[in-house]
């Protein structure tokens, strides 16, 4: 994103979000889905060519969140076709932003208020920003202003709170601002949406803890061309891809990981599959004895780039069948995610399968790397059951390191540290919820302690 030229810039922003969740506006209205709300979070290239998004202050006459800073947007009402519409409206409605001057890009993931609405989050680019006269509903709107989206994912002239409901403890994020002397305080939901948002367009997550509040996904809300209700396996693997291809889709055409210097890099295999009571399970690994390294620890199958993986992809599959016989016709690569980075600065890239035959997969453990195979449900790496946390310190950086026990065929397993991370991760995007615990995970891993660019 660094092209002077706007219209270039835009697209690729719109590229980006396009990949984490593709619009359906043809997806019409759902029985019960009047019970929701959707926000616009508009986004334009400001004069110094930093990305800005549309904010409002809500007029202190309001019955409900007066005073307060938000994006624009409200409740669906009856005429409205899907979330979409509701957001394009109330935008109309309340800042007297024409439809037509908002290119839409993306529907983000559900968030959920306290009182169980669930809030969804429409992405849009304004096409023409002069073409923009602000004209504030004083029955609504008492002020609308912008603000640079890259501050939500950037630790300065932030503040946090710790909170508790019904039992779960959370943190609040609250960005101070201040623009044409007027101060402002972007916080609660509205901070969790700008967080995620600018999270993706400018692909790195926040410096800080998030911890967000888990009644954001207490209420099994799902957004409407996101139902994984069907006890179909087929079905129910073939949503689960389209999930993940949301995320960040594979190309098996590019080579985007494969640049100078990716011999300093590994892959692993997140293999998933159903279990028999129809829970998805994932293939982990016990490594060798022997093994000079992490020996004897749980991991994902995996290894090292080799000078003949043509991507990351090709490193994950010759790794998985090289250390327990997995045949890389078995799996259907339907993504890969963020790069972790370990404290010795080695870019681990996890790949995301989906096993097509449980039956077909005999598991031939090489001796001289792996001791032992195992399968845990993936849903543990969110709970809070048979878990600690383990508090470590690595250039001034706090952080937690996760552990999980988990006991099959008699033998308790203790899943930790990277692996779990990258477990907890994989499991948020296919649960779409957040884990019941503070994850606080080391700076290091997404690569800024090392100033490494994989």
């Amino acid at each position: 994103m660094s092209s002077p030229n706007l219209e270039q810039r835009l697209q690729t922003l719109a590229r980006h979000f396009r990949l984490q969740r593709q619009v359906k506006p043809g997806v019409p209205t759902t029985a019960g889905s009047t019970g929701r709300a959707a926000v616009l979070v508009c986004l334009f290239q400001g004069d110094d060519g930093d990305l800005r998004v549309i904010l409002t202050k809500r007029a202190s006459t309001l019955s409900s969140h007066s005073g307060e800073v938000s994006l624009p947007g409200g409740k669906r009402e009856g005429g409205d076709g899907d979330d979409v519409d509701t957001a394009l409206r109330e935008a109309k409605e309340e800042i007297g932003l024409e439809p037509s001057h908002v290119d839409v890009v993306a529907v983000l993931e559900p968030f959920v208020n306290k009182q169980g609405m669930p809030v969804i989050p429409v992405v849009g680019i304004l096409n023409v920003k002069e073409a923009f006269k602000p004209a504030p509903n004083p029955a609504e709107v008492e002020a609308v202003f912008d603000a640079p989206m890259e501050m939500f994912i950037k630790d300065e002239n932030r503040r946090v709170e710790m909170r508790e409901w019904m039992g779960n403890k959370y943190l609040i994020q609250i960005f101070d601002y201040e623009m044409k002397n007027k101060k402002y305080k972007i916080w609660g939901l509205t901070a969790s949406i700008l967080i995620r948002a600018a999270s993706i367009a400018y692909e790195r997550p926040p410096p800080f803890v998030e911890q967000n509040p888990s009644y954001k996904v207490a209420f099994g809300v799902e957004s409407e061309d996101n139902q994984m209700g069907s006890s179909n396996l087929e079905q129910r693997l073939q949503i689960l891809a389209q999930d993940f291809r949301l995320q960040k889709p594979v190309n098996p055409g590019l080579s985007p990981t494969s640049t100078t210097g990716s011999i300093k890099r590994a892959a692993v295999l997140v293999c998933l599959f159903q279990g028999e009571e129809g829970d998805l399970h994932v293939i982990l690994t016990k490594r060798a004895s022997t093994l000079s390294s992490h020996s004897g620890e749980v991991a994902l199958p995996g290894g090292k780039r080799e000078q003949g993986d043509a991507d990351d992809v090709d490193t994950a599959l010759r790794e998985a069948k090289e250390e327990i016989g997995l045949d890389p016709s078995q799996v259907n690569i339907v993504t890969i995610l963020e790069p972790f980075v370990n404290k010795l600065g080695m870019t681990v890239v996890p790949v995301i399968g989906l096993l097509s035959n449980k039956e077909a997969f005999n598991p031939a453990p090489n001796a001289a790397e792996v001791e032992a195979i195992f399968y845990a449900p993936l849903e543990m790496f969110l709970k809070d059951e048979n878990r600690r946390a383990e508090e470590r310190e690595w250039m001034g950086d706090k952080y937690l390191l996760q552990h999980f026990y988990f006991e099959a065929h008699g033998i308790e397993y203790d899943i930790w540290a990277i692996t779990a991370g990258i477990l907890i991760k994989a499991a948020s995007i296919v649960y779409q919820r957040q884990p019941a615990f503070l994850e606080q995970r080391p700076k290091f891993w997404s690569g800024t302690a090392h100033n490494t660019t994989a």
